[in-house]
């Protein structure tokens, strides 16, 4: 009778055993295919490049683990939205500002003088008495013709 119990204890417990591990596996099994997606998803998202695409999944699913942190290395810093949004950021406000005829830096509409060379970037109109470019060729706010100066890369064209 004790032999009967003793084995269905150890009968029992081998079972809690081997349930337990199929749930670990189990567990590991869903947790590797939730990563496989969320990189499938992530790369997707940060790259136009099939082949680059390819290649992370591929390396997530045959590395694991190591796999998922060498792709979190290699990855793209930003989405494709995010650089989408930083260039039409700088867009508008490339439309709201210039940039300075001599250094290429953001002039802002209102400065005159440019605060990173000191070059005169703009000079008052002489009818109306308001900020214009050098560049243009008519006043915006009264219309009045100007003389344009020929900035520096068209008098080297000019030359040669």
């Amino acid at each position: 009778m004790t032999e009967l119990l003793d084995s269905l204890i150890n009968f029992e417990m081998n079972d809690f055993f081997t349930l337990g591990l199929r749930a670990v596996f189990g567990y590991v099994f869903v947790l590797l295919v939730a990563i496989v997606i969320w990189v499938a998803r992530d790369v997707v998202a940060r790259s136009k490049n099939l082949i680059f695409q390819v290649f992370a999944i591929l390396l997530v699913i045959i590395l694991n683990l190591p796999g998922l942190l060498i792709y979190l290395i290699i990855r793209p810093q930003k989405t494709l939205l995010e650089k989408y949004h930083e260039e039409l950021e700088q867009k508008i406000l490339a439309e709201h500002d210039e940039f300075c005829p001599k250094c290429d830096k953001n002039l802002p509409l209102e400065f005159q003088f440019c605060p990173h060379c000191g070059d005169e970037a703009r000079e008052k109109c002489k009818k109306c008495d308001k900020l214009v470019s050098k560049n243009w060729s008519t006043c915006p706010y009264c219309g009045s013709k100007r003389l344009v100066e020929k900035n520096n890369s068209e008098k080297k064209s000019a030359k040669k």
